[in-house]
Formats: C-alpha cells, structure tokens, sequence
C-alpha cells in the first residue's frame, strides 16, 4: 500500500464529524481523477461531505504545490479510517439512560 514513499506525496486530515459511509459513497466518484475535475464536481455537490471534501482536498493540493510544481495531478489512494470516539450517556424516560457515540475519521490522501 505504501510502497513509493519517496515517490508519493501524503496528505493527513484528523477528526473529521462526519459519517464514514457517505464520505465512501462521495470518494468512489472522486478517486483516480484530476484535481480539476474533482472541484467541478464537488462545487455541485450542495451535502456536507462535499464542502468537506473540497476544504480537505484543496488544503492538500496548496501543500502539494509547495513541494513540486506538477500540473496534472491524480489522487491515487484515499484511506479513511477510525480516530476517536466521544461517548455520553443521555436521559430517557422512566429513570433509563441512552449511550451516544460521536464518532471521528481520519483521512490519508495519497497523490
């Protein structure tokens, strides 16, 4: 998976508040495509997960850039995976308490 360390260039984006499985459904569309393209089409995505995305992936673009000026640049790889859980108990009715679990994500881009 992490074979061309000296090739790639890694991007890490911590606790993100969102659900796991729509970023899933938004990323299949995305990977293997040119930045440009990426942004066209998350501009008309109006969810959550899209402007999240975009903030995410334009942020990695800008450090990107810093290191080598390439034009044309493909997001090979993204990874999302667990990061923290935020746990309440919450009351309910007739003296029952509820657990509520926050979940975070982490997320790898891999250019």
């Amino acid at each position: 998976m992490f074979k061309n360390k000296k090739l790639d260039f890694y991007y890490k984006s911590n606790n993100i508040n969102y659900s796991k499985i729509k970023l899933i459904k938004l990323i299949n569309i995305i990977k293997s495509k040119n930045i440009e393209d990426i942004m066209n089409l998350l501009i008309n995505f109006k969810t959550k997960g899209a402007i999240l995305l975009k903030e995410i992936i334009w942020n990695a673009y800008k450090n990107f850039r810093r290191q080598s000026p390439k034009k044309n640049v493909y997001i090979k790889n993204i990874i999302i995976n667990k990061s923290r859980i935020f746990k309440k108990i919450r009351p309910t009715s007739q003296g029952r308490a509820k657990k509520i679990k926050k979940q975070f994500f982490k997320m790898i881009l891999i250019f």
